[in-house]
């Protein structure tokens, strides 16, 4: 069977036909898969789509909480507001235990004319701990004193003392004399 060369045509136009669809799907590795033409002005877009993925972004990280106050940062605080408060003649009871306000009061007429005499408070240093009792260096404008402040498990202050600030010497670390 031989066919004309207009059957061959006809064939030949057919099967391209059916193969064009087939081919529009390959492209070869070369080519471009933008959707605007190759040869033309417009300018290629990548395709998004085969990009590859990104790693994600992590979430910022949470603000740190603020860190506790430390016991001398309390016992500091505490201290400041009850020499603020024995120089104004006040005795705050919810600050104390029972025994020490009672004692408190009966001594604040003593008390706040010698704190009054000291002048302002200039400076208040941590020198340590003993046994749970804070010791702090207090200048004020005339005197130079320790205090003690002791805050029991609830937080009031169980023990307060100050009297006046040992001399310094004027060599540090001195041996004893013998």
């Amino acid at each position: 069977m031989t066919l004309s060369p207009r059957a061959v045509l006809m064939f030949t136009a057919a099967l391209s036909a059916l193969a064009a669809p087939a081919m529009a799907q390959t492209l070869p590795s070369a080519q471009s898969r933008s959707l605007a033409p190759s040869s033309g002005a417009a300018a290629t877009l990548p395709n998004s789509f085969d990009a590859p993925v990104a790693a994600p972004v992590a979430p910022a990280a949470p603000a740190a909480p603020a860190a506790a106050p430390t016991e001398v940062a309390v016992a500091e605080a505490t201290l400041r507001a009850v020499i603020e408060q024995l120089r104004a003649g006040e005795v705050d009871t919810t600050l104390y235990t029972a025994d020490l306000a009672g004692r408190l009061k009966g001594q604040i007429a003593t008390l706040q004319p010698i704190l009054v005499g000291f002048g302002a408070v200039q400076s208040v240093e941590a020198l340590g701990s003993e046994d749970g009792t804070g010791q702090f260096l207090v200048v004020f404008d005339e005197a130079a004193t320790q205090w003690m402040i002791g805050l029991n498990e609830d937080g009031l202050i169980a023990a307060l003392l100050f009297r006046p600030a040992p001399p310094e010497s004027s060599t540090p670390n001195a041996p004893p004399a013998t």
